[in-house]
């Protein structure tokens, strides 16, 4: 058996569809890393304070620390003091010693100690909801909210929806369409920190800013596949931060 340590999303990308010999992948890392697939003839294993977010038909098991976002038809073995938060009534979760699950959805829960701990949250609908379940307090009628951006501060770069996030813009969507679909045009795209933008855009030389967005100009889609994503028509620029949201 072979054992390979991942530290961040860009070395867990870059492994083979197959390992020849049976492979451990052990995630180790304070980065958040995206498990969105299984790969043949391995298993993965987070450790430490990892966060992982398993998608589609990935498996992981999670010991000490670690913390794993469920979904898809992911299945998670949580062990030690390992919280989860289960987003997809497909995937499945089994519990031991003093892990907790935070159902978010009813799905396959199982718990294998008596010391382990399943709390169905009671979270408000609509945007009042998506605050609270992010813990973001607004200032007023705005909220700080962020995004990940390219060196020269754009996104969807070469693209028909290619836009320019520089520092001090006010900008205002064209053709704002925030109902229709929670990803795609019609909107701007935020996350609640910035280092859940990291799941969208994983280009070397790429900047977190910080936006203030107007409340009135937000919406939350109901039963998000990204919960911490929100979609907004106008924003203000405020600077360039690091991933935890500290001002450059």
């Amino acid at each position: 058996m072979k054992t390979i340590t991942i530290k961040n999303q860009s070395e867990l990308d870059a492994l083979p569809d197959r390992f020849e010999e049976y492979t451990v992948i052990h995630i180790k890392g304070t980065q958040r890393v995206i498990v969105r697939r299984a790969w043949e003839n391995s298993s993965v294993v987070a450790r430490g304070n990892s966060s992982v977010v398993a998608r589609e038909n990935s498996s992981v098991e999670a010991w000490e620390n670690s913390s794993v976002e469920a979904w898809g038809d992911s299945s998670v073995e949580a062990r030690g003091n390992v919280c989860v938060r289960l987003y997809s009534d497909a995937a499945t979760v089994l519990l031991f010693a003093f892990a907790v699950c935070f159902a978010m959805v009813k799905a396959k829960i199982q718990k294998k100690s008596k010391t382990c701990t399943v709390i169905v949250p009671t979270i408000a609908e609509g945007l009042e909801g998506w605050l609270e379940n992010n813990a973001v307090a607004p200032s007023g009628k705005s909220i700080i909210l962020y995004k990940r951006v390219s060196k020269d501060f754009k996104t969807q770069e070469g693209a028909e929806r290619e836009t320019l996030w520089a520092i001090g813009a006010t900008l205002k969507h064209h053709s704002p369409d925030l109902e229709s679909a929670e990803c795609g045009g019609g909107k701007f795209h935020f996350c609640s920190r910035p280092y859940f933008c990291d799941e969208f855009r994983s280009t070397a030389g790429d900047k977190h800013i910080a936006c203030q967005v107007p409340l009135k100009a937000l919406y939350a889609w109901p039963r998000p596949t990204y919960p911490h994503k929100i979609g907004g028509t106008e924003a203000k620029v405020l600077y360039v931060c690091d991933r935890f949201g500290k001002k450059n």
